[in-house]
Order: C-alpha cells, then sequence, then structure tokens
C-alpha cells in the first residue's frame, strides 16, 4: 500500500465500488427471474453430484483395469434406475391409496381443514364446535393449505418441465468444454490478467464446491434419519417424505418447519400416534443437524464467521425470500473472491504505473 499514491487508491475504490454495484445488478436480475434460476441451481447441483459419482467410480474402477469401464457403468446405471422406479412406484402406489381414502371418506374434500380433523374427532373440530374457534376460520386454514399444495404442483411441474429441457443441455456444455476453460481464459483475457481470473474461477469453484458438498451431505444425513424414523413410524410413501424433509433442509431455519408439514399431515390421516411418531422424528433429526452436523461439519467447509453468517441469511431472507436465504453465503463467497482478486490486480497494476 505504501507504493499507492491516493489517488492510485481512490481509482481503486472506486472500481471495487462500481464492481460491486454490477454485481449486485447482476444476482437482481437473476432473483427477478427466479423460477429459471432455481432451475439452473438444480441443474449445477446435479452436475456437482454427477461429477462426484463420476470420480469415485473412476476410483474405484481403478482396482479393476481390466474391466470395461463403459460396460460396467452402463450396467449399474440401468440396474439403479429399476430399483429405483420400483421403489418409487411402490411408494407412489401407497401414498396414493392412503389419501384416496382419505378423500372418499370426506363429503366435500375442498371443505378444507374442517373435513380434514372432523374423521378422527380432533381437538381442533371439538374447539370449532364449542365454538372457540369460528367454523370460518378454520375453513380458511383449510382453504389456504389446499391451495398451496395446488400452488406446489404447479410450480414442481414447471420446475420439472423447464429442467428437462435445460438441465440436459447444462450436462452437455459443461463436460465438453470445462476443461477448456483455462486455455479460453489464456486466449481471450488480457495476458497480464490471466493468471489473476483463472486463479480466481479455481477458488471461486473450490469454496463453492466446498460448500454445496457439505450441505448436500447434510442435507444427506437428515434425509436419511427422517426416512428411517418415518419408515419405523408406520408412515406411508416414508422414502418420499424423507427425501423432502432432507431437501428442505437446505433452507436455513425455515426449511426444516416445511419440511415437517407433510409427513404430519399424512401421519394424521393415517392415525394421530403416526403423526406423533412424525413429529418426533423431526424434532431428533434437527438436533442431530443442529448439535453436530452444522458445527463440525459445515463449518469446517465454509470459512465465513458465523455471526456474519446468520447476518446475511436473515439479510437474504427478507430481501429476497427463502431462496435468499439458500443462496446468502454462495453469492458471499462469490464476492469476496471478486473483490479480493480485483483488489490485488489493482494494486499490481498501480504499482507497475
Amino acid at each position: 500500500m505504501e507504493n499507492i499514491s491516493m489517488n492510485n487508491y481512490y481509482n481503486i475504490m472506486k472500481f471495487l465500488a462500481l464492481t460491486t454495484i454490477l454485481f449486485v445488478l447482476f444476482f437482481a436480475i437473476l432473483f427477478y427471474f427466479q423460477d429459471i434460476f432455481i432451475v439452473l441451481i438444480l441443474g449445477a447441483v446435479l452436475i456437482l453430484i454427477a461429477e462426484k459419482m463420476i470420480q469415485f467410480f473412476n476410483r474405484f474402477m481403478d482396482s479393476f483395469p481390466k474391466f470395461n469401464r463403459k460396460a460396467v457403468g452402463l450396467v449399474l446405471l440401468t440396474g439403479a434406475g429399476l430399483i429405483f422406479l420400483l421403489f418409487v412406484g411402490s411408494q407412489v402406489q401407497a401414498l396414493g391409496v392412503l389419501i384416496g381414502d382419505f378423500s372418499n371418506i370426506q363429503q366435500d374434500y375442498a371443505s378444507g381443514a374442517s373435513a380434514l380433523f372432523s374423521e378422527h374427532e380432533s381437538e381442533l373440530s371439538k374447539l370449532a364446535d364449542s365454538g372457540i374457534i369460528k367454523p370460518q376460520d378454520l375453513q380458511k386454514i383449510g382453504n389456504t393449505i389446499f391451495s398451496g399444495v395446488t400452488d406446489l404442483v404447479s410450480k414442481v411441474s414447471y420446475y420439472l418441465f423447464t429442467g428437462l429441457l435445460i438441465i440436459p443441455l447444462m450436462f452437455g456444455v459443461y463436460f465438453k468444454h470445462h476443461n477448456k476453460i483455462g486455455s479460453y481464459i489464456q486466449t481471450y483475457a488480457p495476458p497480464e490478467h490471466a493468471e489473476g481470473i483463472t486463479r480466481a474461477l479455481k477458488r471461486m469453484g473450490r469454496e463453492l464446491e466446498d460448500f454445496f458438498s457439505a450441505k448436500m451431505l447434510e442435507s444427506a444425513v437428515v434425509g436419511l434419519i427422517c426416512c428411517i424414523g418415518f419408515y419405523l413410524g408406520g408412515l406411508e410413501g416414508w422414502f418420499y417424505l424423507g427425501i423432502l424433509a432432507g431437501f428442505l433442509n437446505i433452507i436455513p431455519y425455515l426449511g426444516p418447519l416445511l419440511g415437517a408439514i407433510p409427513p404430519v399431515i399424512v401421519g394424521y390421516i393415517d392415525s394421530p400416534m403416526t403423526a406423533l411418531f412424525a413429529v418426533i422424528t423431526v424434532i431428533v433429526a434437527q438436533t442431530i443437524d443442529n448439535l453436530y452436523l452444522i458445527p463440525f461439519m459445515i463449518s469446517e467447509k465454509v470459512d465465513i464467521n458465523p455471526l456474519l453468517s446468520v447476518v446475511l441469511t436473515l439479510a437474504a431472507s427478507k430481501l429476497l425470500g427463502p431462496l435468499g436465504m439458500v443462496l446468502a453465503i454462495p453469492i458471499y463467497i462469490i464476492y469476496k473472491i471478486i473483490i479480493k482478486e480485483s483488489y490485488r490486480e489493482l494494486v499490481n497494476i498501480y504499482k507497475n504505473d
């Protein structure tokens, strides 16, 4: 710093401020088109999972050099796909039968929560009969729940359709060109900045990979605990509900609550005791997550102050909703690296002036 004049230092700060503004505008546009943004994020996560699986498969096949890797990979993928489809088919059928039977019992499915709770003569229905809770309020709750489910189905259908169009293209582009990024930088970037750009991209990729790998592992552990608990509790569709709970656990603070709602509802349709098992399972999973996984697994992978992490997540939640909560830390990682590497390059430039 002592070799840089105040005027040059001012120019550096001005450039970094402009970079920050452009960075904010870029992500503001992405969040404005958040449906497409979500599909792109899912595609990136699937690419990361696929790359990890390919690396593991190659290390495993190194022990068997005489076997044809493509043939073995094709057999494994086909077998895994068939097992998954058979298992998923049985889960869908069981869950569909349960919901179908419940719907047939109800005189009016559209009546919402009042119909849901009346079959078992729950405490809510008793409160409604006694006048403590107005039937209209219970009706509004039910309509809100079922309209929310309808919106969720619509969203999922959109993501599936868009994902089928975009994600295969992402896979093709990534696995065809990702090894050529270095040569592209050397060709098109200014020679004096090529090394800095390459260093920034490598660091960015490494830290983002560490973060998402840790979050996926955390999500997988929570999902596994939920699957086991739901299975032991006798929940129909325990596999789906466990995977959903693990996936929603990616969303800080709000995700565990969202993941608990479907299994509790499905469990209550069966019996109040099954719903209680679902609640206990979610509590156990979240206890393990908060006491072990986050402090020892996530903190070791992500180099960020815990207080800053909480502040960023809450601020992103207020501004951008659940998606902001999920991406607050990755966006901060990208921004931090861009600013640090830009500052380093600018200092080198002005030192040579």
